[in-house]
């Protein structure tokens, strides 16, 4: 069996510890995932977020820049087992090569910062799938989290986020509802017409917490093929 990972933060982690002097890599180091437990687990493919914790930055469009070129980096160093891939026959070609195959994400949308320009040059770049947001609301739209519970579940993407929707289903940038709030998710099945992903959530009928789903949202997830 191969295993395929929507959702990992490492580069983030490496990208945080490189800027307090430390050294970590991909290949090999002490967090949750790392390309030699990746390859001696049987992963076909791991999807790398370049996340963002806008209440910590100023300047998320640059942290964003700054991830993506470590990762970049690290592919480049590490080509030997890796590929970075940007479409399916990537994957099927780096498993036929014996490699495994890595797909950049970015974990929130305000990396963007409001900009389809700066939407369409993270696709140039080889961004392939995207949430709108993580803890806080931006420009986009209105997390589904604890921490804004003062928030209502009603308040789903902004006219903002319905146009980067719909420019992400152009491109090919595939969207992800996981943080996004309740009316969010309805807001992306109702605009979209291929499938889409949420790389990261449970069943609010096992654990009932706004972070997760509903079976409905399961059911049509499902349904539209994500």
């Amino acid at each position: 069996m191969k295993i395929t990972d929507m959702h990992c933060d490492t580069i983030s982690r490496i990208y945080q510890e490189r800027r307090q002097g430390k050294h970590p890599v991909l290949r090999s180091n002490s967090f949750q995932t790392d390309l030699e437990k990746m390859k001696q687990a049987g992963y076909l493919l791991q999807n790398f977020a370049m996340f963002l914790d806008i209440g910590q930055t100023s300047v998320p469009y640059q942290n964003c820049k700054e991830q993506i070129r470590l990762f970049l980096e690290e592919m480049e160093k590490n080509q030997d087992i890796i590929r970075m891939v940007t479409n399916y026959n990537d994957i099927m070609e780096n498993q036929k090569q014996g490699k495994m195959s890595a797909l950049m994400t970015l974990e929130e949308g305000e990396a963007c910062e409001g900009s389809l320009d700066k939407l369409r040059e993270f696709y140039r770049l080889g961004v392939r799938m995207m949430t709108f947001t993580w803890n806080y609301p931006n420009s986009l739209g209105f997390p589904g989290e604890p921490a804004a519970s003062h928030l209502s579940q009603s308040q789903g993407l902004t006219p903002r986020g319905m146009e980067f929707l719909e420019e992400m289903e152009r491109l090919g940038i595939i969207p992800d509802v996981s943080h996004l709030s309740d009316a969010g998710f309805y807001n992306v099945l109702a605009v979209t017409k291929k499938p889409f992903v949420a790389s990261h959530s449970d069943a609010r009928a096992v654990c009932p917490n706004v972070r997760n789903m509903t079976d409905d949202m399961i059911a049509k997830l499902s349904e539209r093929g994500g």
